[in-house]
């Protein structure tokens, strides 16, 4: 009988050594390595090429649904594409969406939220290219931060717009509006968010 189990111990042993084999030989790094090109540059070409089956599945089976629903999957799927793409290294923007949430939380809609915004997120973005910095071109989370700052920095503007009545001037215009984003409305992509409470 303990024949037997050492058997079946060794065939397990010798079947997960020729998947632990297989799963290496199909790794992105030898397919970048044989199409001429960097790991990097083959995860960025195959999370673009990803976005169109999620935008399939948003349009058939999202597109009418809650607005939570369509966060949900927005944020769900973003967050997988970067962490596909940057690893770890994803909690730069992370960091960012959560600090920008609470600016626009504490600050309101005032200028002094636009100008703290602005500040930090260039800040932050320069920081990032000064300590990644190399002598060539390489694709890092500095490269979608980029899009993601100016995307935060519209953001804030667009929410203190969006609290000036049109019969006020700037130094007169209310300090509330009607609707200030959730944290789920700030981490999805910008070209989904709506500042309206629908």
């Amino acid at each position: 009988m303990a024949s037997s189990a050492e058997g079946d111990e060794e065939t397990v042993v010798a079947l997960a050594g020729v998947l632990q084999s297989g799963f290496q030989e199909l790794s992105l790094n030898k397919l970048a390595t044989s199409l001429g090109a960097s790991e990097q540059a083959l995860r960025l070409i195959i999370s673009i090429f990803l976005g169109y089956p999620f935008a399939l599945f948003y349009r058939h089976y999202l597109f009418y649904k809650e607005s939570y629903l369509i966060h949900l999957y927005h944020t769900f799927t973003g967050l997988s594409i970067a962490y596909f793409n940057f690893g770890n290294q994803l909690y730069h923007s992370l960091l960012c969406i959560v600090l920008q949430f609470l600016i626009l939380r504490l600050m309101g809609r005032t200028i002094t939220a636009v100008l703290t915004t602005f500040c930090f997120q260039m800040a932050y973005l320069l920081a990032g290219y000064y300590y990644t910095a190399t002598g060539n071109y390489d694709i890092k989370w500095t490269m979608p931060h980029c899009v993601l700052t100016l995307k935060l920095i519209g953001l804030a503007v667009d929410y203190f717009d969006g609290g000036k009545d049109q019969h006020h001037s700037c130094s007169q215009a209310p300090e509330s509006g009607p609707f200030l984003p959730s944290g789920l409305h700030t981490a999805q992509p910008p070209h989904h968010r709506r500042l309206s409470p629908h």
